[in-house]
């Protein structure tokens, strides 16, 4: 037997040679991918024959190759099978993953929204603690800090009083002050005040509410009513008929006239009656300068808009005291039947019955004011030299307030050192 011939000798898995590498791309042993090297393996999805896992790989089998893999993978799933703890804690990570999607795009969708789109249909002044859960994170900080360092008052618009009076009329009051009192900015200008209540348009002779003389004390009594009225609209920055019921029971809580029918002597014991139960509330007790600015409004009250109009004022306090008791009596009527008990301890139909007689007392007080008036222009001057006298106190005690605390070095009192013996006694 004849030798074979060098040309038939090869090594398997070797190169052909050279003028037989590019006969036919059709040869079937040659791999079919990189058509270099001669197949040894073949694919078990698409049959193709290749050379090595390098070519299995390759982009050109990739799309066979990897779905390969995931077929087997797949099909390894489930001929597996988990315990009842293993598919409990799957469960869970897949729930919580899904809370966390949840919460994230709860918080996109709240930061889109404004911040009247989150409070509307709330309850600005009852839903306190729904206010604050739509707030952000953010929002809640700032709140927060505007609280801390006191200046949640300098956001709030003040309200001008509807007596302010003009500058003209005003220098009447400050005449008597000191060089300390000056003209507040509720006092400056009418300009920006609101209007002054509507007066009471059927207000009774006082011949048909009272058959003797009226006693002299009534006029004292309208100083502490002028007093009483002008603290709680101040408190409620002129928004008392907002919260009408409140308002008007701190009026009562203040003025013992309408319900005790307490009398005065003079205008210092009407003002400071009404001073002193303010401070025995915490709900209603201020500051002294507050004190003070509300016993010059009333010497704007009774000082009237104009010489020619002097009784403008009393009368339009009286009658927006009318108008309030009449509003919470009738609001009172209507909650009557969804709250039983009412804070101060009083039901509701006691209450009402209160709010009326005040109401009466009112309309005594405008018929008696209607002629007696002239009487109580003259208590402007008794109201501002209280105010002058309240003012210089006030001036005193800040001026000693200050040298204590720079002897101080501060606003605290340092702590006493312990006394040294200069004596002891030797035994």
């Amino acid at each position: 037997m004849a030798a074979p011939s060098s040309e038939e000798i090869r090594l398997e898995g070797s190169l052909p040679p050279p003028d037989q590498v590019f006969k036919s791309s059709e040869d079937p042993s040659l791999c079919k991918l990189c058509l270099k090297q001669y197949s040894r393996y073949t694919c078990p999805r698409c049959n193709v024959a290749y050379c090595s896992l390098a070519c299995y790989r390759s982009e050109k089998h990739v799309g066979c190759s990897e779905q390969f893999y995931k077929e087997h993978i797949i099909e390894e799933l489930k001929q597996q099978r988990g315990s009842h703890e293993e598919k409990q804690k799957v469960l869970e990570m897949l729930k919580r993953l899904e809370d966390q999607e949840e919460e994230e795009e709860g918080e996109d969708m709240t930061d889109k929204l404004t911040l009247e789109d989150r409070l509307q249909g709330l309850d600005l002044d009852r839903d306190a603690e729904a206010i604050w859960d739509q707030l952000t994170d953010q929002e809640r900080a700032e709140f927060q800090s505007v609280v801390e360092r006191g200046m949640l008052g300098d956001m709030l618009e003040m309200w001008t009083p509807w007596w302010s009076l003009s500058q003209k009329r005003a220098s009447l009051i400050e005449e008597v002050g000191t060089e300390q009192d000056t003209v507040t900015k509720e006092t400056e200008s009418r300009t920006n005040a609101s209007p002054p209540p509507p007066l009471l348009t059927k207000i009774p002779m006082l011949s048909s509410l009272l058959k003797g003389q009226p006693s002299e004390s009534i006029k004292y009594n309208i100083v502490n009513i002028l007093y009483c009225y002008a603290y709680v609209v101040r408190l409620h920055n002129g928004d008392h008929f907002t919260m009408p019921t409140q308002a008007a029971q701190e009026v009562l809580q203040l003025c013992p006239v309408f319900m005790e029918n307490f009398s005065f002597c003079d205008v210092g014991e009407a003002l400071h009656a009404a001073m002193a139960r303010s401070n025995q509330d915490p709900s209603l007790a201020n500051t002294p300068s507050f004190q003070s600015l509300v016993v010059k409004d009333v010497s704007c009250i009774l000082i009237g808009p104009s010489k020619e109009d002097s009784l403008r004022f009393v009368q339009a306090t009286l009658s927006d005291l009318h108008h309030l008791f009449s509003v919470a009596r009738k609001k009172e009527g209507k909650d009557s039947s969804s709250r039983g008990q009412m804070e101060e301890g009083a039901t509701s139909p006691e209450l009402r019955q209160k709010l009326f007689l005040c109401k009466k007392k009112c309309d005594f007080l405008l018929a008696w004011s209607a002629e007696h008036g002239d009487k109580l222009t003259p208590l402007a001057m008794d109201c501002s030299q209280e105010y002058a006298f309240l003012s210089r106190e006030l001036s005193q005690h800040e001026k000693a307030k200050s040298e204590l605390e720079k002897a101080w070095g501060g606003s605290n009192k340092p702590p006493r050192k312990e006394d040294k013996t200069l004596i002891q006694e030797l035994s």
